[in-house]
């Protein structure tokens, strides 16, 4: 049996979730990437056969490498706008995955484009729960403010949930009650949400 479904933390395609309420700030199990052509991954490519002779340490390595490429991924914020072969951030196992699941809609390549959109996404709140570097923290926290407009267009996320995943990073970025409210002001106004708050 394949072993690609692979060790702890590969991607549930289907939903495309992999926070279960973003306490903690668990990120999303599926995700997305960038808007220029980011950068192609040089590494050699797999066959399915020979993803299932590797072990499971080397396929969770696989997984490390392609979250550390959509850490460094986050200071470009833009979707990618074009594939023309595996990102990166996508590991040879994932990929495997999203073409398949990509093959089955009616337009594989825009299909392919938004879930690796939507995988790049996903991965760097993934890090983001795991960085405790305070610089890094904010690059990653700058990039997902950016990409949250274009989950909802996409319907992978609604507006409330991308709401709360807004205030949660913006109390992480400011200190001053007021500085707080503005900017969640303008997030908001970025996913077509209102923004309230009464100063105390």
């Amino acid at each position: 049996m394949l072993k690609i479904a692979i060790a702890a933390g590969v991607i549930t395609i289907g939903g495309l979730a992999y926070y279960s309420g973003f306490d903690g700030m668990q990120a999303l199990k599926t995700s997305v990437e960038p808007q220029h052509s980011q950068a192609i991954s040089q590494s050699v490519e797999y066959t399915r056969e020979e993803l299932a002779a590797m072990t499971p340490n080397q396929l969770i390595q696989m997984q490390k490498d392609a979250l550390n490429s959509a850490k460094e991924a986050a200071t470009s914020v833009g979707e990618l706008n074009r594939i023309e072969g595996r990102p990166d951030f996508v590991s040879p196992a994932e990929w495997m995955m999203l073409q398949a699941v990509a093959a089955k809609k009616a337009n594989p390549q825009t299909e392919l484009l938004r879930l690796v959109n939507l995988l790049r996404f996903n991965k760097q709140l993934e890090a983001l729960d795991k960085t405790s570097d305070s610089d890094e923290r904010n690059v990653l926290i700058e990039a997902v403010l950016a990409q949250l407009p274009k989950r909802i267009e996409n319907k992978e996320m609604s507006v409330e949930k991308a709401q709360l995943i807004q205030l949660k990073l913006i109390s992480q970025i400011y200190s001053d009650d007021r500085d707080i409210r503005d900017r969640a002001a303008e997030e908001a106004r970025r996913i077509g949400a209102e923004f309230s708050i009464k100063a105390s």
